[in-house]
């Protein structure tokens, strides 16, 4: 595969993830409906005020990722900075994102609960390979691209490395693989692997020695193995039978499939975040769908983890589709373009050297700040007598 094809495809894994995550953060837990009701569809860019009208908490500035492309920059620094996933480092970057003190998550942005939790057993002194959560969230999934693209051609490097990453914040086996699932799709995508059925087989297959190794390697260590070790292989693997099907119904039975495989709360949609909702779900999404853009709409106006759905599968078509794929506007419009890039062009040579990576706390306590103060003038503006306030949230940049 040429090299330049290979680097469109990268800078289109990571810009794609970031993409992803921005468009689908201001929806995080709407459904379609009300998705439809507030903004007909997104897309492009929005703050959310018009759907989060009570929450201003929820108000996001345009264009800016939430802590799921924080992540995945924190993995790129660290696997760029020491070769492999240093567990103590990227402890130590999730902690300095977590400053100032008297903030409880600092320049993390839209973190859940799981990963607070983390976030306090560090400060407590606990040491990071003994901090995963019980929850089958799919906070591994949503982060773990760069590891991909560094191991690309390395596959027990990877394995290995995704392990690493994992199981600092989850311990649930059907969360480790669902991590595993998406650096595997990620990994043969970005080597030129076809966008067709066989691929799910491909990556149901790699997934499912995964969790075999996982078992072999980690039992002590992560839960569910007996109930739910094959779970994410089986899911990825029911999809194939999906694609000839209407969209509405293939997704369905994907939600369907899913709450097999012991989901809590009870999966309503696939795009809830679940890895064998979700995970499956952008799988299909990537099949069912003839570009980027197609892809990254539906998945986001589906609603539910509309963020980490997002930046899933943003990885997922960027990877295949490369960044020439991308719509100008969302490039134009995302914030810290030139930040994610130059991550990406670094892990597709393995090295930063000759690039010029901007430091990721000071960065993105900056843009903390200025979703800070996006949210602060919204919220003076819907107070304004006679402000048109139904126009807030519109498909608009700030």
């Amino acid at each position: 595969m040429p090299q330049s094809t290979r680097i469109d495809r990268v800078r289109g894994c990571m810009l794609g993830l970031a993409i992803g995550d921005a468009l689908g953060a201001p929806l995080e837990g709407l459904g379609a409906q009300q998705i439809r009701a507030h903004y007909q569809l997104v897309t492009d860019y929005v703050d959310g005020s018009r759907a989060w009208k009570k929450k201003p908490f929820r108000w996001r500035l345009p264009g800016l990722y939430s802590d799921d492309t924080q992540q995945a920059m924190a993995l790129s620094d660290v696997l760029l900075e020491h070769g492999r996933i240093d567990l103590d480092r990227l402890a130590g970057l999730y902690l300095e994102l977590a400053t100032p003190e008297g903030s409880y998550v600092g320049a993390h942005r839209g973190v859940g609960r799981s990963f607070r939790q983390v976030l306090t057993e560090l400060k407590r002194g606990v040491r990071p390979d003994q901090t995963g959560q019980g929850s089958a969230g799919i906070g591994a999934a949503m982060r773990i691209a760069p590891v991909a693209l560094f191991f690309s051609d390395d596959p027990e490097s990877l394995h290995d490395a995704v392990l690493a990453a994992s199981l600092m914040t989850h311990k649930d086996v059907r969360s480790i693989a669902g991590a595993m699932a998406v650096a595997h799709a990620v990994r043969r995508l970005v080597s030129g692997a076809g966008r067709d059925p066989s691929f799910l087989f491909r990556v149901a297959g790699d997934t499912a020695r995964a969790e075999e190794q996982i078992g072999r390697e980690a039992g002590e260590a992560v839960v569910s193995l007996e109930a739910h070790g094959r779970s994410l292989s089986q899911a990825i693997a029911a999809t194939e039978s999906l694609l000839d099907i209407p969209r509405e119904r293939a997704l369905s039975a994907i939600a369907e499939e899913a709450n097999k495989h012991g989901a809590d709360p009870v999966c309503k949609r696939a795009t809830m975040g679940f890895p064998p909702a979700c995970i499956p779900a952008c799988l299909y999404l990537l099949l069912a769908t003839d570009s980027f853009e197609e892809a990254l709409t539906e998945v986001v106006n589906l609603g539910g983890d509309a963020d980490s759905t997002g930046a899933i599968l943003g990885a997922l078509a960027g990877a295949h589709y490369g960044v020439d794929a991308i719509p100008a506007r969302w490039l134009d419009g995302l914030q810290n373009r030139d930040g994610i890039e130059a991550r990406a062009l670094a892990l597709a040579q393995r090295s930063s050297r000759g690039i010029t990576i901007p430091d990721l706390v000071a960065t993105e306590q900056t843009l903390s700040a200025r979703e800070t103060a996006c949210r602060t003038d919204l919220i003076t503006l819907s107070r304004t007598p006679n402000a048109n306030g139904g126009d807030l949230g519109a498909n608009r940049r700030i």
